[in-house]
This record gives C-alpha cells, sequence and structure tokens, in this order.
C-alpha cells in the first residue's frame, strides 16, 4: 500500500485546503510546527460542524482567546454566547472544562499522550488522535466519518458503516504511513470533502482509484451501504415573546445541562410528544391563535407555537428570566432557534400594536 500513500500525499500536497489551523506541508518541510492549540480548537469545532461554517467562527475564538491561558480564564456565558449558531454547545462547555483543567495539570500545555487527552471533556478516540497526528506529528490512526467512507469504498466492504467499525479499523492500518500521519489523514480528509464524496464522488479524478475496489467494480455510488433512516419524532411546544411598553423583552438563561444548555433564550414550555397545556410565564395581554415555527434537531423535529404578549411592567416570578432592550439585543448571541422566535415574535408584535 506504500504506492497509495505516496499518490495521496502527493495529490494532498498540491490539492490540498488551506486552512487557517493548518499547516501545509511545504511550511512542515521548511521547520513551521502546527500548534497543538489551534488543531484541538478546530477539531471540536469540526465535530458534527462543516468547514466552511467553523472558519469563521475559529478565526474569531483565537483572536479573542489565542492560547489555552487566556481560555481557562473565560466565562462560561461568554463562550456560550459565541458559540451561538454552532449548535451542539456541550462543546462549548467542555472546551472551557478543559482548558482549566490543562492548566491545573498540564501546566497550560496540552498532553499529546492519548490517554490524558482522552481524560479531558469533549475528547474522545479520534479528536485524541487528531491532535496527535496533525497537532504533534505524532503517529496514530485517525479516522471519523469521511474517512469510514473511502476505506469502505477502498475495500469494498459491503456491509453498513454502523456494523463495520472493526473492520475499517483493520483496514485503515494497512493504508496509514508510520510517518507523515498527520498529512496523510488531512489528505484523505480532503479527498473526502473533494471527491470521494457521500454521493456521485468523481472518481475520475480521485488519486487513489487505482486502488479502490468499488471503483473497479463500478460500485462506488451503493458503497458505502446505507441503512434506511427513521423518522424523527416531532416534539410540540410553546414559546412566549413579551414586551412592554418600552420595548424591553423577557427572555431566560437555560439550564448548564440539555439542549440549547445554558444559552438565552425566550420563555417555553417543555418540548413533549403531545402539545402540553398552555401556561404564561408572566400576566400580560396574550395572543390566540398562534403563529408556528418548525425547527429541527439531531434526533427529533420541534414544533413551537409562538404566543405574543403585551405588559404594561414586568411581575418576574423566576430567578432565571432576564430582561433585554429589544433594539439593542445582539440576535448573534442566541441559538438558531431561538433566531427564529426573536424574528417571528418582533413579527406578531408589530402586528398586534
Amino acid at each position: 500500500m506504500q504506492k497509495l500513500t505516496r499518490s495521496l500525499l502527493r495529490w494532498y500536497e498540491k490539492k490540498g485546503r488551506r486552512l487557517p489551523w493548518r499547516i501545509s506541508p511545504y511550511d512542515l518541510k521548511t521547520g513551521i510546527k502546527p500548534d497543538p492549540y489551534k488543531v484541538w480548537v478546530s477539531e471540536i469545532m469540526l465535530q458534527q460542524t462543516t468547514v466552511s461554517t467553523v472558519i469563521p467562527y475559529f478565526n474569531q475564538f483565537i483572536e479573542e482567546w489565542c492560547n489555552v491561558a487566556q481560555l481557562s480564564k473565560a466565562d462560561q456565558n461568554e463562550i456560550i454566547s459565541f458559540w451561538a449558531g454552532l449548535g451542539y454547545y456541550s462543546r462549548a462547555r467542555n472546551i472551557l472544562r478543559s482548558a482549566k483543567e490543562i492548566m491545573d495539570k498540564y501546566q497550560g500545555e496540552i498532553p499529546e499522550e492519548k490517554d490524558k487527552l482522552k481524560s479531558l471533556p469533549g475528547i474522545g478516540e479520534y479528536t485524541a488522535s487528531a491532535i496527535r497526528s496533525i497537532g504533534f506529528q505524532k503517529s496514530d490512526i485517525t479516522i471519523d466519518g469521511n474517512i469510514e467512507r473511502i476505506i469502505t469504498r477502498l475495500f469494498r466492504i459491503e456491509t453498513p458503516i454502523r456494523f463495520s467499525k472493526k473492520i475499517i479499523q483493520k483496514k485503515a492500518k494497512l493504508i496509514f504511513p508510520k510517518n507523515r500521519t498527520g498529512d496523510f489523514c488531512q489528505g484523505l480528509m480532503d479527498l473526502a470533502n473533494i471527491i470521494c464524496k457521500p454521493r456521485k464522488p468523481i472518481c475520475t479524478e480521485c488519486p487513489i482509484s487505482s486502488f479502490c475496489e468499488s471503483f473497479k467494480e463500478g460500485e462506488t455510488d451503493s458503497i458505502p451501504v446505507k441503512v434506511p433512516k427513521k423518522p424523527k419524532p416531532i416534539r410540540k411546544g410553546f414559546v412566549y415573546f413579551v414586551k412592554n411598553n418600552d420595548n424591553k423583552i423577557l427572555m431566560e438563561r437555560r439550564p448548564d445541562e440539555g439542549l440549547l444548555g445554558g444559552l438565552l433564550a425566550f420563555p417555553s414550555s417543555d418540548w413533549l410528544e403531545n402539545e402540553p397545556d398552555l401556561v404564561f410565564p408572566i400576566d400580560a395581554e396574550w395572543s390566540q391563535p398562534f403563529d408556528k415555527i418548525m425547527h429541527e434537531f439531531t434526533h427529533f423535529k420541534l414544533e413551537l407555537k409562538v404566543v405574543v404578549g403585551m405588559a404594561g411592567k414586568f411581575h418576574i416570578k423566576k430567578s432565571t428570566y432576564e430582561v433585554f432592550d429589544l433594539h439593542s439585543l445582539d440576535e448573534s448571541q442566541l441559538p438558531t432557534l431561538m433566531r427564529k422566535v426573536l424574528r417571528k415574535g418582533k413579527k406578531l408584535a408589530n402586528q398586534k400594536i
């Protein structure tokens, strides 16, 4: 498999993406070393999120918190607000917890040992391997969902990926080199993004197609074998947009644990399979009927009815409630779902006036 390795590395040197956390093969040869901190931050952000979405967040994050020491001193709400729009907000809490642990246990230096990396919040097998191979240039086999797809096609594995993890791991050992594993891993990631796509891979431009069993058999469209997806269940609830005569609106900080943990949100009911009872958060003049918004999470779809209220003054009943000026509220601090609520609520409130 040495020919495969060389072919991919040559392709990566010419065609690889230039990303803000990445050191190119040419720069590596001149002695420029990757920054493990940047690699770690990028890998956490890239969990369940596309590269194009991550890049602007990553650049701003590094500008705000350029090293572990700075990050460890950040306020959790500040990090979570920054994360708004990226989703999977447990990552924001975990990256801050990890920074504090790195300062306490490792004097601010990101460890390169896999067991130490995996002990940090939010770092599993893949992320630890990526940090080691890309950030520290250590020999490590790094496999994510994209690399699984390439290996499955290369070796024409006819079992769905979900059930063939051990086979994929075994086959990966045949192609990963002992040296330049970071470049090889990133080359595979770029190959998956540019050529070996989930649908309609561009096999005629692939540097390793001559080694690919699925390509030889004309089966790159049918491999990996897909498992039919189950339809997502729908949950229902109410969300409350209420403002007073001074254009102040009522919001709340969600609990740290759970969906949208720690983020600013509009008060809402529980999200249940059957529509919950309508219980207003404060005394106000509430609208009926209600407009709906839809939002999709990883495991379910959400249907929320937006209830608009007008109040002379706020008589706040819960300690988690906060009052914000509607005109100065920074929409970028809100998760995507609550941005939808804000836009819908403002539109409905204007109609109500």
